[in-house]
């Protein structure tokens, strides 16, 4: 059987940064979200954001954290863009169980951002509004880095 191309996108695969812990990934799962928790890949605590955005850019993951740093840092967000990372930062200030709950509640939001915009980018996700709003597109970290002189 044929499918169109308007058939649903395949479902996204949520990686969860150390940040977040085993905690929100599991209630993430028990949700029904298809997760992969940083503890799974990396053995360490302390992998530099750089290699775990790339990784997750690599197998084509949605990343998960509440770094918000990561926006503002320029190696970070660079390599955010460079390895085509869709990625969703949860604004709030929890517990965690709450970062867990706001990403269920908001994720047909989520599933319809993903499809609205292709990627790279950096979105929020903003626990006390239950929104999901644009940080950075490609288009406009590719402009502040001409913009910096950087190639």
């Amino acid at each position: 059987m044929r499918r169109s191309s308007t058939s649903a996108l395949p479902e996204a695969v949520f990686f969860t940064d150390r940040d977040l812990g085993p905690r929100v990934a599991a209630a993430l799962e028990a949700g029904g979200l298809r997760v992969e928790p940083y503890a799974r890949h990396f053995d360490r605590d302390n992998v530099p954001d750089t290699t775990w955005l790339r990784y997750v850019g690599e197998r084509g993951w949605v990343a998960l954290t509440h770094n918000k740093y990561i926006r503002w840092e320029r190696d970070e967000l660079d390599a955010l863009m460079l390895a085509g990372v869709k990625a969703f930062f949860i604004i709030g200030k929890g517990p965690h169980l709450e970062f867990a709950k706001v990403v269920i509640e908001c994720q047909e939001s989520i599933r319809s951002f993903l499809h609205e915009h292709p990627g790279p980018f950096a979105a929020r996700i903003y626990q006390h509004a239950r929104e999901v709003k644009m940080w950075v597109t490609f288009e406009e970290w590719q402009a502040q880095r001409q913009e910096a002189g950087r190639r």
